[in-house]
C-alpha cells in the first residue's frame, strides 16, 4: 500500500513540477535531500527511455534527461503505470521518500541506477 501512495505522490509531483533540475551524469546531491544520487549509466538511461517509449508511445529522441513525463504526454495514470513498469523491468522498489524528489526522466534514471 505504501508503494502505491509513493507512485501517486510521484504522479502529482511530475504533473505539477517544471523541469527545474537537469539530470546529469556526475555525482550530485539534491537540495534538501540527504541521499547522494549518482548519474545513470548510458545502459540504464536507455532502458528507462525504452520503457517510456513503450508506455507513452513517444519517439525515443524526445525522451531526454530534462523532459518530464507530462511534457512527453503522460497523464497521472500513465505516470503510475510507467513507474510500475520501471520497477518491474529493473526489479527495484522506488520508495516514497525517494520518489518525491524526482522531477524529470534524468532523475528517474539516476534513482534507478542507485538501486542496481
Amino acid at each position: 500500500m505504501a508503494r502505491c501512495s509513493g507512485l501517486v505522490i510521484l504522479a502529482v509531483l511530475a504533473y505539477f513540477a517544471a523541469p527545474a533540475f537537469v539530470g546529469q551524469r556526475a555525482p550530485q546531491q539534491l537540495r534538501g535531500a540527504r541521499v547522494v544520487r549518482y548519474g545513470a549509466s548510458d545502459e540504464t538511461f536507455s532502458k528507462v527511455a525504452d520503457i517510456i517509449v513503450e508506455q507513452l508511445g513517444v519517439d525515443k529522441d524526445k525522451v531526454i534527461a530534462k523532459a518530464t513525463l507530462v511534457e512527453l504526454g503522460a497523464d497521472s495514470l500513465d505516470i503510475v503505470e510507467t513507474v510500475m513498469a520501471m520497477e518491474e523491468a529493473f526489479d527495484v522498489e522506488l520508495p516514497d521518500e525517494e520518489t518525491t524528489q524526482l522531477k524529470n526522466v534524468g532523475d528517474v534514471a539516476d534513482l534507478i541506477q542507485t538501486k542496481l
